[in-house]
């Protein structure tokens, strides 16, 4: 009896330590937005598109792993995007990109404040951006921060949050990088490789 404990405790420790894969659910909520740089508020045909360049950035960041990101609100790591996110543990509330809990094991939930990472695209995009390169950016600067949120919960008990490498997903400050150019992982990669399970045919 105790042997059979001890092999079904294995058994568990193996499935709950060991690299898995795992599911990142990623969805709007209902926003708006306007600013005199684009014009005409952002319709509900662009908040989708928004959407699906923020969601196939997600899907790139992990693209090592073996991670499906779907929208499913029930998935045990996930990130929405909300109107607005305020930092309240200060006396003097501040506007936040995004905010996350997760506790390994259990999972983790998280949130993106649309108007602050709206408002950085309006200030990182060149002069000479059309409106849709614009809300291209928008798309792009939401994924990558639903990226790092994503990595709190995934690494509840490693220093995610850095401010040595602007081009990486750790980088904790709004940066021109985060909407126009290529980013990489930087100082969260092992931990992440030793958590993930690595998608099929990626080694």
């Amino acid at each position: 009896m105790s042997n059979r404990f001890a092999a079904v405790s294995l058994c568990l420790s193996i499935a709950g330590c060991g690299p898995r894969p795992v599911e990142l659910g990623f969805w709007l909520e209902p926003v708006s937005f306007a600013s005199p740089r684009i014009g005409a508020p952002i319709s509900a045909e662009e908040l989708k598109t928004i959407e699906a360049v923020a969601r196939s950035e997600i899907v790139h960041a992990f693209r090592e792993f073996d991670a499906t990101v779907t929208s499913n609100r029930s998935a045990r790591h996930k990130v929405h995007v909300v109107q607005r996110l305020s930092d309240t543990r200060l006396v003097r509330q501040m506007d936040v990109a995004g905010e996350s809990r997760g506790m390994r094991g259990f999972g983790g939930s998280g949130a993106v404040s649309f108007d602050f990472v709206a408002n950085a695209a309006m200030v990182f995009s060149p002069e000479d951006a059309d409106r849709s390169k614009v809300l291209e950016a928008l798309g792009r600067g939401m994924g990558r921060v639903a990226v790092h949120e994503f990595a709190h919960q995934l690494l509840p008990n490693a220093t995610v949050d850095t401010n040595l490498d602007p081009n990486s997903y750790e980088y904790d400050t709004a940066s021109r990088a985060q909407y126009f150019g290529d980013m990489h992982w930087n100082s969260s990669a092992r931990a992440l490789r030793e958590r993930l399970a690595p998608r099929r045919g990626s080694r």
